[in-house]
């Protein structure tokens, strides 16, 4: 392929930013990552953002490539396009359950966005079914399509790291009626390309993200950062 300079504007807690680094790193390709405060979006990412959301990658001096899953998508097959299905059917049956995945983490956004605890509970609740529809569409592992690991498995490995730090908040156990999900979380926390698609105080940046909203978990986050202040 013809190199090209890569700077992928980024947030520090962007489950759609992981995605895409997630992709980069497991194809080997070289990039500059420049995190923006998405609060204070500067002047210079809103010229470059049509939907001014991250991430977005700049393509050498001027070309724009914006939404993971193009991005991810663009990341393969400048390298030969090895983290998709080389089979028709299949490929676009990955890129279903890509989808999918944005599905489980906009569900995600509603749970630690729910005001009561019976908001909090229905969200649960959709969540639930959710990974169950996983579960069934899980083979032996350990990835998504078996053995290979794919752009399924990048997408939906942010999702769980939420999870990292909610079922320490509430005692969740979300997965404890998924085995094949709960094997698949586990094997991609060890996947280096997802340890490393995060900084190493996302849980603290995450954790004091939930407290800032007013929220059933903000209020429960809020207790716990208080706590560790005292303790400190």
């Amino acid at each position: 392929m013809k190199s090209s300079k890569l700077t992928l504007i980024s947030h520090h807690l962007c489950p759609f930013v992981q995605r895409a680094a997630i992709a980069l790193a497991e194809r080997g390709v070289p990039y500059e990552r420049r995190n923006i405060d998405l609060a204070n979006k500067p002047d210079w990412f809103l010229a470059l953002s049509p939907l001014g959301k991250v991430p977005v990658l700049v393509v050498g001096d001027r070309t724009v490539l914006f939404e993971s899953s193009v991005i991810a998508q663009y990341v393969d097959e400048i390298t030969g396009g090895h983290l998709l299905s080389s089979d028709t059917l299949e490929k676009y049956r990955q890129l279903g359950w890509l989808e999918y995945a944005s599905q489980v983490i906009a569900a995600i956004g509603r749970l630690y966005s729910a005001d009561r605890r019976a908001d909090f509970d229905a969200a649960r609740a959709d969540l639930d079914d959710k990974f169950r529809r996983v579960e069934d569409a899980l083979g032996d592992g350990p990835w998504f399509a078996g053995k290979h690991f794919t752009l399924v498995d990048a997408a939906f490995a942010p999702a769980f790291r939420y999870f990292d730090v909610i079922d320490d908040l509430t005692g969740l156990d979300l997965f404890a009626d998924t085995p094949k999900v709960t094997r698949w979380r586990q094997a991609l926390s060890e996947r280096p390309s997802v340890t490393n698609a995060a900084s190493d105080d996302y849980p603290e940046r995450l954790l004091r993200f939930f407290a800032g909203r007013d929220s059933f978990i903000g209020r429960i986050a809020r207790t716990a950062v208080a706590a560790r202040n005292v303790a400190a």
